[in-house]
């Protein structure tokens, strides 16, 4: 889970943008790196440390998370998130033990093109849902965990260039509410309107009892007052446990929302699939249904991407029979390529392994020049980032990862 306080994110990235600090007596050696990858050593679990890996390649050699003068690593505590806002990166998350402080850490290049930490805040709220509004904007949505906060979630944008102009809005949540939990699963802003997925789970054993409708918020922007919510019978909720990426945005303006009704659903009582929201419209298109389980043979999403071109690169995988909301690690995936135009699916081919579930709902990959890199950590062969071609379905392998798995990759140049 994302964890964030506003105010501590505002200063922290404020601090980015005025300084560099560079420790005393390091050498700086000049690196054509653009890209810094997250690395984690122990898999999915608590016990792990992470590793933020700058590199100038994807496509050859080896990430080590030994850090060297021409291999600056970076080490972070314990297991943590990791996000994105222009040239900034973000690590949030707790120590090893989860009783450490929790913290969001910024990193950014320096004019020597180091990566470097610009900022440690210690945090005392969680957040849920960080988001890019646009190149500039940070945007986020913070939810009560408990009845005492009176179901009052805090909307939150601000300007990179600008931070001290923080809009901080609080609404409550009862229009949203029936008895359950609300978790937002994205945001997209189009048209000064906030479209916000969110699906209903249980406080006390986090089972999905409502899963019959898909449901978004709209809200103006940026003032987030609640205008309608939006729901469709024809798939269940967008969104799952931990996710940011329930709604896309086109290059046209559409936006589609995704229902998995996979991995941390207890129930499921709709087929799956990608609903749609025209540029120019504010509901759902009623004469557009891609229903997913229909082309993947029953097999359910577990992460998804955009990556443009009406395209969303994906990893599907069969079910299992038991503890089928939580399992992850034991499931076999196969990377598809969905074309939300011609609705259909595109198996990619090129060798990708056999491999289980790995980076989870909130992983970020960059695509450049109609290629995606994702990375993969198969049964058998160890971490690998593949070049994926997403005209072709083509996948190519590069550069090899030593860690466990990685938890995203970010372009910084």
């Amino acid at each position: 889970m994302l964890n964030r306080q506003t105010a501590a994110l505002a200063a922290l990235a404020l601090t980015a943008l005025m300084s560099f600090c560079r420790d005393a007596g390091e050498v700086a050696v000049p690196l054509a790196s653009s890209y810094v990858v997250a690395v984690r050593t122990e898999g999915n679990t608590n016990n792990t440390t992470d590793y933020l890996v700058q590199t100038g390649s994807l496509t050859s050699g080896t990430l080590s998370t030994t850090s060297t003068a021409t291999n600056p690593v970076i080490e972070q505590a314990g297991r943590r998130s990791y996000g994105q806002v222009g040239k900034f990166v973000f690590s949030i998350g707790t120590g090893i033990t989860y009783r450490e402080a929790l913290t969001a850490i910024g990193y950014a290049l320096d004019p020597s093109n180091q990566l470097k930490q610009v900022g440690s805040i210690k945090l005392d709220k969680n957040f849920d849902v960080l988001t890019n509004v646009d190149d500039k904007t940070l945007g986020g949505i913070q939810i009560p965990r408990n009845a005492s906060e009176n179901k009052t979630a805090v909307f939150y944008t601000a300007n990179t260039l600008n931070l001290d102009q923080l809009n901080r809005v609080q609404q409550s949540l009862a229009p949203l509410f029936k008895q359950d939990m609300v978790w937002p699963s994205g945001m997209r802003i189009r048209d000064n309107k906030a479209y916000v997925p969110y699906y209903l789970q249980d406080r006390i054993d986090y089972s999905t009892p409502y899963t019959d409708t898909a449901y978004v918020a709209v809200y103006s922007y940026p003032d987030f007052t609640l205008e309608k919510i939006l729901k469709d019978i024809r798939t269940g909720p967008a969104g799952s446990f931990n996710s940011n990426n329930a709604i896309f945005k086109a290059e046209n303006g559409d936006l589609f929302t995704l229902s998995t009704l996979g991995y941390t659903f207890s129930k499921r009582t709709k087929p799956a699939g990608f609903l749609r929201i025209k540029n120019g419209e504010s509901s759902f298109d009623q004469s557009y249904f891609f229903n997913t389980d229909q082309v993947a043979s029953g097999q359910k999403i577990y992460f998804a991407q955009y990556v443009g071109s009406g395209k969303v690169l994906a990893e599907i995988g069969q079910l299992p029979t038991a503890n089928a909301q939580w399992a992850y690690d034991d499931v076999t995936l196969k990377t598809v390529i969905f074309d939300l135009a011609t609705q259909t699916m595109k198996t990619v081919t090129g060798g990708i392994p056999a491999h289980a579930g790995q980076s989870g709902n909130t992983l970020s990959f960059p695509v450049e020049d109609g290629k995606a890199y994702l990375p993969i950590t198969s049964y058998t062969e160890g971490t690998y980032i593949w070049q994926i071609d997403l005209s072709t379905a083509t996948a190519t392998r590069g550069a090899k990862v030593d860690g466990k798995y990685v938890a995203g990759i970010f372009k910084v140049q």
